[in-house]
C-alpha cells in the first residue's frame, strides 16, 4: 500500500542538517537554554511530572517552549541546510521502501558538505537500534558521496570521515536540527510560514530536489496558500 495516497503518511519529507565547528560547545549552549527555560516563571506552570523538558522536540514541545527556541535557534552560530523531498514524485521503489528513501536523501544532502573540512563526523539521528539498519544507511549515504566526489575531483578527497547514530534527545544538534525540519515541512505541507520566519535568515539553502528548486537567502522559500 502506498501510505501517501491512501493519506496515512504527509506528502513531504524534510531533513535538516546542523553544522557546527565545534558541537561541544553547541551541546553547552542548548544545556544551558533549557536549563534558563526550566527557570523561567512564565513556563514553570506548563511543567510537570507528566511533562518533563529533557529534550527539544518540536511535535511535543508546548507552544511556549516552541517558541523560544526558535528564538535561540536564531542567535546560534550554526550552519543550516535543508532537503526537502515530495514523496510522489519519488520513483515507485522509494514511495513503498520509506528506509531507502531516506538514506538517499540524506546522501543527496551532505554530498557536499562532508568535503569543506579536513575532519567531518556525521551524527545521525537514531531512527532505529539496528546494527544492519544502521549500516545500510551508511553505505547508502556513502556511495552517494564518493558518487558525487568523482564528479567533482576539485573537492578535498582525504577527508576522514566518521558516521555516528545518536538518539534524538542526546545531542545538541540533532535537536536544532529536528526544529528545523519541523519549521520547514510546516511551509511545504501546511504552507504555514510562521515558524520558518522565526528562523529564515539562518538557513543556507533548502533543496526541493523533486521539483528541482533551490532556494537560498537571496531567493528565499515562498510558497503561498
Amino acid at each position: 500500500m502506498n501510505l501517501v495516497q491512501s493519506g496515512h503518511a504527509t506528502q513531504f519529507l524534510v531533513i535538516a542538517s546542523v553544522r557546527t565547528e565545534d558541537q561541544l560547545v553547541l551541546q553547552q549552549a542548548v544545556n544551558d537554554f533549557k536549563s534558563s527555560l526550566l527557570k523561567d516563571t512564565e513556563l514553570i506552570p506548563l511543567f510537570s511530572s507528566a511533562y518533563v523538558l529533557d529534550s527539544f522536540h518540536a511535535t511535543k514541545d508546548f507552544p511556549q517552549v516552541r517558541q523560544k527556541f526558535y528564538s535561540f535557534i536564531a542567535t546560534l552560530e550554526v550552519k543550516l541546510d535543508v532537503m526537502v523531498v515530495e514523496k510522489l514524485k519519488c520513483f515507485e521503489t522509494l514511495q513503498r521502501n520509506p528506509g531507502s528513501m531516506y538514506g538517499i536523501m540524506i546522501g543527496q544532502l551532505i554530498k557536499n558538505l562532508c568535503h569543506q573540512t579536513p575532519e567531518v563526523e556525521v551524527i545521525f539521528s537514531r531512527k532505529d537500534s539496528k546494527l544492519k539498519l544502521q549500516k545500510e544507511l551508511e553505505i547508502e549515504v556513502d556511495r552517494i558521496r564518493l558518487e558525487y566526489l568523482q564528479k567533482n575531483p576539485t573537492l578535498n578527497s582525504s577527508v576522514t570521515l566518521s558516521y555516528h547514530h545518536n538518539p534524538h534527545y542526546s545531542h545538541a544538534g540533532l535537536q536544532v536540527a529536528d526544529y528545523v525540519a519541523y519549521a520547514v515541512f510546516q511551509v511545504f505541507e501546511r504552507r504555514n510560514h510562521e515558524l520558518y520566519d522565526l528562523i529564515s535568515h539562518k538557513i543556507g539553502r533548502i533543496h526541493d530536489i523533486c521539483n528541482k528548486k533551490l532556494f537560498t537567502r537571496s531567493n528565499p522559500l515562498q510558497l503561498s496558500s
